[in-house]
C-alpha cells in the first residue's frame, strides 16, 4: 500500500504546476531571467522559487549563468523539442516540398499546425526574392488573421468555429484584421468554396499570404502550407490565385505522401 497521502499528492501537483509556470516565464524577448524577477511575477516566495530553479537546473531544464546568477532554458528543453519534431513524420516529408515551392516561386513558405486559437509555425523556408516575410519557427498567429489558420479551420462548420473562438480576444494587428466572428465566418465560407485561404494584410501591413490545408490518411486537416509575399508582387487577384494554386498543389502532394486518398484508391 502506498504511503503517499492526499495532501502529499496535492503538494506534488502544486509543485509541478509551479515548475511549469517557471519554464513558461522564459520568452524570446527575455531568454535569461533572475529568480527574484520570476518569483515576483508568479507571486511565489523567493525561497520557493529558488528551490524550483535549482531542481529544474539539476534536471537540465534550466542553465545558470554563473557570472550573473540568472538562468536560461537548458538543453533538456531543446532535446524535448527535437524529439517532438522527430516524431512528426510530416515534418521530414514536407521539407523537400517546401523547399521546392520556395525555389519555384521565390517566396517564403511556411508549414503550420493549430494549437488552440493559434496557427504555429513548425517549418519555414525563406524565398529568394527581396523583402521576405520576417518569421521564425514557433511563431504564433491567431487563426482568424492568418492564411495558415484559416486553412486549418476549413473543415469546421460555423457552429464548431463559434465554439472554438468563443474565448477569442479579437485584437486587431492591422487596420485589415477581422475583429468579429460573423465577419470571420463569412470569410471562412469563401475559404471553403475556393479550397484555399487568403490573409490580405490582416496580420502585417503590406503582406499577403495564401494558405492550403494538408490532410492525413484519414482525410483530417492536420497542417497547412502557406506562401507569403509583399503586396506589390501580389497586386491583383490573378497573381494571388496563381500563387494559391501552387500552394494547393504542394499541400495536396504532401497530403498524398501522408497517405491521403490511399483508401479511395484501394476501395477501402
Amino acid at each position: 500500500m502506498s504511503s503517499v497521502t492526499a495532501p502529499d499528492r496535492e503538494s506534488g501537483t502544486q509543485a509541478l504546476d509551479r515548475a511549469l509556470s517557471v519554464l513558461l516565464a522564459f520568452h524570446r524577448d527575455t531568454p535569461e531571467r533572475k529568480v527574484s524577477d520570476v518569483s515576483r511575477e508568479l507571486g511565489l516566495h523567493k525561497s520557493t522559487a529558488s528551490r524550483l530553479f535549482r531542481a529544474l537546473a539539476d534536471a537540465g531544464f534550466l542553465q545558470r549563468n554563473e557570472e550573473t546568477g540568472a538562468y536560461r532554458l537548458g538543453v533538456t528543453v531543446f532535446d524535448l523539442g527535437a524529439r517532438f519534431l522527430a516524431g512528426l513524420d510530416m515534418h521530414a516529408i514536407a521539407r523537400p516540398l517546401l523547399r521546392q515551392l520556395a525555389e519555384d516561386r521565390g517566396e517564403s513558405v511556411n508549414l503550420a499546425i493549430r494549437d488552440g486559437l493559434d496557427a504555429i509555425s513548425i517549418d519555414l523556408v525563406t524565398g529568394s526574392h527581396s523583402l521576405q516575410l520576417v518569421s521564425r519557427l514557433g511563431r504564433r498567429i491567431p487563426v482568424w488573421c492568418s492564411a495558415a489558420g484559416k486553412a486549418l479551420l476549413i473543415d469546421l462548420d460555423d457552429t464548431q468555429v463559434r465554439q472554438l473562438l468563443a474565448a477569442a480576444v479579437w485584437t486587431p494587428l492591422t487596420s485589415h484584421t477581422i475583429t468579429d466572428i460573423d465577419t470571420f465566418l463569412a470569410d471562412l465560407a469563401g475559404v471553403r468554396q475556393r479550397g484555399w485561404a487568403l490573409n490580405d494584410e490582416e496580420s502585417e501591413d503590406g503582406l499577403r499570404v495564401v494558405g492550403a490545408p494538408v490532410r492525413d490518411r484519414l482525410g483530417t486537416v492536420t497542417a497547412s502550407i502557406s506562401v507569403s509575399g509583399p503586396i506589390f508582387r501580389l497586386a491583383d487577384d490573378e497573381q494571388v490565385a496563381d500563387l494559391a494554386a501552387a500552394a494547393v498543389r504542394t499541400a495536396d502532394e504532401l497530403s498524398r505522401q501522408l497517405g491521403h486518398g490511399v483508401g479511395e484508391i484501394w476501395g477501402s
